[in-house]
């Protein structure tokens, strides 16, 4: 198979594609895309959805570390509080694995394959009787509508303010008398 270059490990990659593995894309067209960083797209290697809770899969080879900006993105996405993150280590079964819980600073560390099974059904079990509620933004949109509005109409008076003051002042400025310089030696 033809690789893209953003693959950085071709034998790894052909030997463990990722959960539902559909092709290969090639990203290197967004190369540019993020101002003058060195951000890429990452995947993930599972995702599973139950009630509004996600629980994120990523493998990793035992003793490769996660790349910052793909720890990054794990990170943030945990801090939403809707994600579960489990990083295996191990790419045909679990060998060892962590988990970071929502809400949660501390992450649970486990080993072999029938413990990460036992977490994985946990957080369904979990998922199933915590739906998350959904987040009604509409008041919010109203809300900074009204706000933008408010701004407008605030920058609106405040130039109307300004130019009342700068008549004001070319007012003042033609009814003061002319300055006069002092003269040193007056005769009188």
């Amino acid at each position: 198979m033809n690789l893209p270059s953003t693959i950085k490990f071709p034998d790894t990659f052909n030997r463990s594609p990722s959960a539902g593995f559909d092709g290969v894309f090639d990203w290197s067209w967004t190369q540019g895309c993020f101002g003058e960083t060195k951000i890429k797209p990452m995947d993930f290697d599972g995702v599973v959805e139950r009630n509004g809770n996600f629980i994120l899969f990523e493998t990793k080879q035992p003793g490769v570390p996660i790349p910052q900006g793909q720890r990054i993105t794990l990170v943030q996405a945990h801090s939403l509080g809707c994600f579960t993150v489990m990083v295996i280590y191990g790419k045909e079964k679990p060998e060892k694995f962590e988990m970071w819980y929502p809400g949660a600073k501390n992450t649970h560390d486990g080993h072999g394959l029938e413990a990460a099974r036992e977490r994985v059904s946990s957080w369904y079990a979990w998922a199933n009787k915590n739906p998350r509620k959904t987040v009604d933004v509409s008041i919010l949109n109203k809300r900074i509508t009204q706000l933008i509005d408010e701004s407008e109409f605030l920058k609106f008076r405040i130039s109307e303010a300004k130019a009342l003051i700068d008549q004001a002042v070319n007012l003042l400025t033609l009814s003061a008398p002319l300055p006069v310089a002092p003269v040193d030696d007056c005769p009188f």
